[in-house]
C-alpha cells in the first residue's frame, strides 16, 4: 500500500484478501475500514469475500482427506492465467473509476460492466490461486464467468474506445483476458 491513510478500491480489496487470510496490519486496518465506510461496492466485496471464504472453508472441512485430483493447468498456463485475471481486474476498476465521471446511460451501462468484470476477475483470480484449485466445475464456471464478464466488457468499451484511452485499454485486456480463458476451458476435462 502506498500509504496507511487512503487506499483506492484496488488496495481495499487485496488488503481484504489478506484481512479473511489473517495477514493484515492494524494501520492497514484503520485504512481499510475508513475506504469501506464511503465505498459502498467494496463494502460488497467484502461481505462477499468473507461469505465465500467461510463455504470454502466449511466445504474443505467436510472433505475426505484421501480424495486425489488431479491438477487443472500446467504451471505455466496458470501462471498465464493468473497474469491475465490481475490485469482485467486492475483495468476494469481503472476504467470504471474514470467512466464515473460521465453521466450517460451508456456510461452507466459500461461502467456496472466493469465493476462487474472487476469483481469477477479478481474472484477466479483467488480461487485459481489455491494450492487445491482442482474441482473441474468449480473453475470452468468461474472461467465462464470471466470470459462472460470479458466479452461484455469488450463490445461496451470498445464503443467508446477511439475516444477514450482507458476503454481502449480495457476492451483490449478484456478481450485478451476472453480468448485466453477460452483456450484454458478446452483443456479442462472434469
Amino acid at each position: 500500500m502506498r500509504d496507511h491513510c487512503h487506499v483506492d478500491c484496488t488496495e481495499c480489496r487485496e488488503a481484504l484478501s489478506a484481512r479473511l487470510d489473517g495477514e493484515a496490519s492494524a494501520p492497514e486496518s484503520r485504512a481499510v475500514d475508513a475506504h469501506l465506510a464511503i465505498c459502498a461496492t467494496c463494502c460488497w466485496f467484502g461481505d462477499e469475500a468473507a461469505r465465500v471464504t467461510r463455504l470454502a472453508r466449511a466445504a474443505v472441512s467436510t472433505q475426505p482427506s484421501d480424495v486425489t485430483v488431479e491438477p487443472v493447468f500446467t504451471i505455466d498456463g496458470l501462471a498465464t492465467v493468473l497474469q491475465v485475471l490481475a490485469e482485467l481486474d486492475r483495468d476494469s476498476t481503472t476504467c470504471a473509476t474514470a467512466m464515473m465521471a460521465y453521466n450517460t446511460a451508456d456510461m452507466i451501462s459500461a461502467t456496472r460492466a466493469a465493476l462487474n468484470c472487476a469483481d469477477i476477475a479478481a474472484s477466479a483470480h483467488r480461487v485459481l490461486s489455491r494450492p487445491a484449485a482442482t474441482d473441474a466445475r468449480v473453475i470452468r464456471s468461474i472461467l465462464e464467468a470471466a470470459v462472460a464478464a470479458a466479452d461484455r466488457c469488450a463490445a461496451e468499451c470498445g464503443q467508446h474506445a477511439s475516444h477514450h484511452g482507458h476503454c481502449r485499454v480495457h476492451s483490449e485486456t478484456a478481450q485478451r483476458a476472453a480468448r485466453l480463458c477460452r483456450s484454458e476451458l478446452q483443456n479442462i476435462t472434469g
